[in-house]
C-alpha cells in the first residue's frame, strides 16, 4: 500500500511518559499537593478524545506505631497548570491508594481511561497526593510515574 498525494493521513500521538525517583520523606498534607519536584506531563488529545492513564508510585509507612496511607491522584488541565482545571484529583477516580502499614517502600499503579478530551487541544497532566493525618511526618514517596497512551 502506498500513500497518494491527496490520501487522508491520521497520526497517532505518541505515548507520553514521565517517572522521577526523588525521594519525598515525612509527608504530613493532608491536602493534595504537587511534592517537589512537581511530576507532570503535557499530551495533545487524540482524536477520539480518549486516553488511558497509568498512575503510580512507590510508598512506605516508616512510623512505628502509626497506620500512615498515602493516596496518589491525577490532575489534569487544559494547557498548562495555569489552564482550566478539568479532572480534579480523587483517589476514589484515578488514584492510587497505599497499602497500609509498609514499613518498606511498596510500588503500585492504576489503570484508568479518560474521556470526552477535545481532539488536538495540549494538556497537562500532574501527580498530587496527600496522607490520612493519622500520624503526620511518617509517610514517604519512593517515585511517581504517569503513562498517558492515545487511544483510536
Amino acid at each position: 500500500m502506498s500513500i497518494e498525494a491527496g490520501d487522508l493521513v491520521r497520526a497517532v500521538q505518541p505515548t507520553a511518559y514521565v517517572h522521577d525517583d526523588t525521594i519525598i520523606t515525612e509527608i504530613a498534607n493532608t491536602s493534595y499537593e504537587t511534592g517537589s519536584p512537581e511530576v507532570g506531563v503535557y499530551f495533545i488529545a487524540p482524536p477520539s478524545g480518549r486516553v488511558r492513564l497509568t498512575l503510580g508510585g512507590g510508598f512506605r509507612d516508616n512510623g512505628a506505631s502509626a497506620v500512615d496511607r498515602l493516596f496518589l491522584a491525577p490532575q489534569l488541565f487544559r494547557d498548562n497548570s495555569d489552564g482550566t482545571q478539568v479532572l480534579a484529583p480523587s483517589v476514589t477516580i484515578r488514584g492510587y491508594l497505599a497499602a497500609r502499614e509498609d514499613t518498606e517502600f511498596q510500588y503500585g499503579s492504576r489503570v484508568s481511561f479518560i474521556e470526552g478530551l477535545t481532539p488536538g487541544q495540549l494538556y497537562y497532566l500532574r501527580t498530587m497526593h496527600l496522607t490520612n493525618g493519622t500520624a503526620p511526618n511518617n509517610a514517604d514517596i519512593a517515585a511517581r510515574d504517569i503513562i498517558v497512551i492515545p487511544l483510536p
